[in-house]
């Protein structure tokens, strides 16, 4: 490795150091995602409608104010589905305003079980697809596909995943000394 290479490669490290992460959801509810994220980045800054980020906002103004944000994160974790094709558009306006970034895009199986709405398998798909297309050294995306989440309260989901083992998925990549562009995580499948 040049020396030029092993300077970008101590930037790196030394700008990931600390975590600074943004997540989509709100993790006052159980049920999300969001909730399992606050319990391993309790910094973490989260982005949803109860807390005025509306994203099917499209606007100038709310472009400039979310690439602001990004832009003093350096950790993505584009959680919820919030309707066909705003996780992309999240994820485009994230790439376009960090210098390096980490950035978890949670797709779905539906991607490939037929059992989603088209629209949500079609939203997801692109995700996946733009999640790879983007993945660099600068701005390293990792897609997740997952299963079925247990929902509290809700027997008929007892058996799907636990928020917080999915989450527990985020840090794992981290670790690794290799790369995980893409990976899926699904429950157990009744035998019928």
């Amino acid at each position: 490795m040049d020396i030029k290479q092993q300077k970008i490669n101590r930037l790196r490290e030394k700008l990931m150091s600390t975590r600074r992460v943004v997540c989509t959801g709100n993790p006052n509810n159980p049920n999300t995602l969001a909730s399992g994220i606050r319990t391993l980045f309790p910094d973490t800054t989260f982005v949803h409608l109860s807390n005025g980020w509306d994203f099917k906002d499209q606007s100038i103004n709310f472009q400039q104010r979310l690439k602001t944000l990004f832009s003093t994160h350096n950790t993505f974790i584009n959680a919820s589905y919030i309707g066909p094709g705003v996780q992309s558009y999240l994820l485009e306006l994230c790439n376009q305003s960090v210098t390096f970034c980490d950035v978890f895009n949670i797709g779905s199986t539906h991607e490939y079980d037929g059992l989603g709405t088209i629209d949500y398998q079609q939203s997801k798909l692109d995700l996946r697809h733009n999640s790879l297309r983007l993945n660099s050294y600068r701005f390293q995306t990792h897609h997740i596909i997952l299963g079925g989440i247990k929902l509290s309260g809700n027997p008929e989901t007892h058996n799907w995943l636990d928020v917080s083992t999915i989450c527990q998925i985020i840090p794992w990549i981290l670790n690794q000394k290799f790369k995980i562009p893409l990976i899926t995580i699904d429950q157990a499948k009744m035998p019928w």
